[in-house]
């Protein structure tokens, strides 16, 4: 037990202060959709660093406070589309730059009435700490499933892993479609940059995130896509005959 403590105290220490910041959708809640589909666009958010999703890939994993969440829910099976582009004027402190990247997980962080949840809470650390390797840097993870918790010690968060898109041409924007079921989603926004962690500021970089869910087609229209095919398909036979 002691042993455990004093790893989980190592981990702690080996956090930046920064970790302790929350996870929270104030402002980012892009809503939720039903067969109808539909879109919204959100241009007044910021992320501090440019570094926050690409630092989730590594073996310390990453500090979500270098991210910011998004959420969104859905009522049936759709494909949903997720883009994110660089806006130096979102905010009134943002700057321009940002070299996004983003991954979507099936959960939502604590919502309230209870506590939210953090890297540096006691629940939070106890985790990361029982998973050995090296000491985390926060508990993001950019490409697996990954948990979190909060002061009040509530049973972990779990982000199932569901997909990801990262700004690979460097261009300050990234986009990625998705065929998700019914139920809760959040997104994490950050940037691609690993090395701009060597920055000694970290300035906020200004983002617009669009959601944009396809409509579920209707029975009808399955059914004349179904007549058309066959349509086709007598088509080819009889030209088989000739």
């Amino acid at each position: 037990m002691k042993m455990k403590s004093a790893l989980a105290l190592a981990i702690a220490l080996a956090l930046p202060a920064a970790a302790h910041a929350h996870i929270g959708y104030s402002g980012r809640d892009l809503g939720a959709f039903d067969a109808s589909g539909g879109s919204i666009t959100i241009s007044n958010q910021a992320v501090s660093g440019n570094y926050g999703w690409a630092d989730g890939l590594d073996d310390d994993f990453g500090d979500s406070h270098r991210l910011r969440a998004f959420r969104f829910s859905l009522t049936t099976t759709t494909t949903v589309t997720f883009s994110v582009a660089a806006n130096a004027g979102a905010t009134a402190t943002s700057v321009g730059g940002l070299l996004p990247g983003f991954s979507i997980y099936e959960g939502l962080a604590h919502l309230a009435p209870f506590g939210a949840d953090h890297d540096g809470a006691a629940a939070s650390v106890d985790y990361l700490a029982s998973l050995g390797g090296a000491p985390k840097e926060g508990a993001f993870r950019a490409l697996n499933d990954w948990k979190i918790s909060n002061d009040a010690g509530d049973p972990l968060t779990v982000f199932s892993f569901r997909g990801y898109a990262a700004d690979t041409d460097l261009d300050g924007f990234v986009t990625g479609s998705f065929e998700l079921g019914a139920g809760d989603y959040s997104v994490f926004v950050g940037g691609v940059n690993y090395v701009a962690q060597l920055e000694t500021t970290r300035p906020s970089y200004g983002m617009t995130a669009t959601l944009a869910v396809a409509a579920v087609p209707e029975p009808e229209t399955y059914a004349l896509l179904l007549s058309g095919l066959g349509l086709i398909g007598m088509v080819v036979r009889r030209r088989s005959m000739r």
